[in-house]
């Protein structure tokens, strides 16, 4: 039976791009799965397991408090007294940032009694590649040299003041020797870096309205949605302050060229800066060539980019920049117009037209080549995705009766005359 793709929906989250730290409900990284710290397309911790005296906490809650952050509390009922009331516990509070992550452990005791007890972390990493773990495949974790785990240019570093650091085998275990009474605190983290990375955390955030509400759950729902769509903020290395949204975690955190479009087309009315800096930053990739592995065509905008070439479940295997879409380029249009009529000023809009005009030309060409007015897709390299719009899965474009359309495909959205208002009223 071949490898199925690890779900999502019973895991708990932090994020901040381009590092995403997942883990079970309990706190616990256990190294299967998507569990661990992903970071640029890499897992570059694969296990944390916490556990004092042996024991492993019993999750009684945990909660998401902000996109970057996850709490989880658990009982250690065979530290505590001989009552049915628990009287120790451990708070477990995770903060993600966009170079690595932080965790606090807070041992409490209610019932005045000193106890001594361990407490101990176990860490390892895979460096595992996203597109193995998306296929559930597994490997095993690269031995550490000191406090560090060190593979293809990415390097993990473990910080823990106060504990004793011992290597054992592929695994480094943090202890803490405790004289508990009452509470007491500890720390440890985890810094994370890679030279092949193409995208740091952006230089910018999204601006905030003052939103008045009758129903105060409005206010919390759309602050942290704005909290979440912080989150995936990226931006290249030379253009910190041209932040697009990358398409989603863990998956897809990187530029997107749809969906980082799409995004910025409904930030609108908060901004007009993520729209420009995700034009701006597709601008720069727009294509020069024609290139049948990659699906680079001139004036064709991007599709996706990634660290690496991605093998998907079905046999499919792109290239780490990939132009594999028959939408984003339209959709590039759409956008800045929109962002035009939005308040983008008019020398930003300027310095893209050539971009523009660049596009349309793809558009009214090589995109619609029988010239019907729609733009059709299908995979030159033999190895690409068989279907370039929203729905790219392999069988995802079909017939009324079940039958799957074969290439040259024309979907009914991707029309050349959807982008002529878009650009008439531009300034030139």
């Amino acid at each position: 039976m071949a490898d199925l793709q690890p779900l999502l929906h019973d895991l708990a989250i932090a994020l901040h791009a381009p590092t995403v730290v997942l883990s079970g409900r309990d706190g616990q990284i256990r190294g299967g799965g998507t569990q661990g710290l992903l970071h640029g397309d890499l897992r570059l911790l694969s296990e944390a397991v916490v556990t004092v005296d042996g024991h492993e906490p019993e999750p009684i809650g945990s909660d998401e408090p902000g996109a970057d952050r996850a709490r989880f509390t658990g009982l250690l009922r065979p530290l505590g007294g001989p009552g049915p009331d628990p009287t120790v516990w451990l708070r477990r509070e995770r903060h993600v940032t966009g170079s690595g992550m932080t965790e606090e452990l807070s041992l409490v005791s209610t019932d005045g009694v000193t106890r001594r007890c361990v407490v101990e972390v176990v860490l390892a990493a895979d460096f595992a590649p996203i597109d193995e773990i998306k296929s559930g495949g597994r490997r095993a974790p690269v031995a550490p040299g000191g406090t560090r785990w060190a593979a293809d240019s990415a390097v993990s570093e473990v910080t823990a003041e106060g504990a004793e650091v011992v290597a054992d085998g592929p695994r480094l275990r943090l202890r803490w020797p405790v004289t508990l009474a009452g509470t007491t605190t500890l720390r440890w983290s985890l810094a994370v870096s890679d030279e092949r990375a193409l995208f740091v955390p952006a230089g910018t955030r999204l601006s905030r309205p003052e939103v008045h509400a009758d129903d105060r759950r409005f206010t919390a729902l759309l602050g942290r949605a704005l909290d979440d769509l912080d989150g995936l903020l990226l931006a290249e290395p030379e253009h910190p302050g041209d932040a697009f949204a990358g398409a989603g975690a863990p998956w897809f955190l990187t530029l997107f060229g749809r969906d980082s479009l799409w995004a910025a087309r409904l930030a609108l009315p908060l901004s007009v800066d993520l729209a420009g800096g995700t034009l701006r930053t597709l601008a720069r990739a727009q294509g020069t060539r024609h290139d049948p592995e990659t699906g680079e065509a001139p004036g064709k905008i991007l599709h996706e980019r990634r660290r690496d070439g991605f093998e998907t479940a079905l046999g499919a295997s792109l290239p780490a920049e990939y132009y594999g879409t028959v939408d984003a380029t339209a959709l590039w249009v759409c956008l800045l117009h929109d962002a035009w009529r939005w308040g983008l000023p008019e020398d930003e809009v300027r310095d893209l037209l050539p971009t523009l005009r660049f596009a349309l030309s793809w558009i009214t060409g090589a995109a619609d080549s029988d010239g019907d007015g729609f733009a059709e897709y299908r995979d030159e390299s033999g190895h690409g995705l068989a279907n370039q719009g929203w729905k790219d899965s392999g069988d995802a474009v079909r017939f009324r009766d079940g039958e799957q359309a074969k290439p040259p495909i024309a979907l009914g959205k991707s029309r050349r005359t959807s982008t002529k208002p878009s650009c008439a009223q531009l300034p030139c």
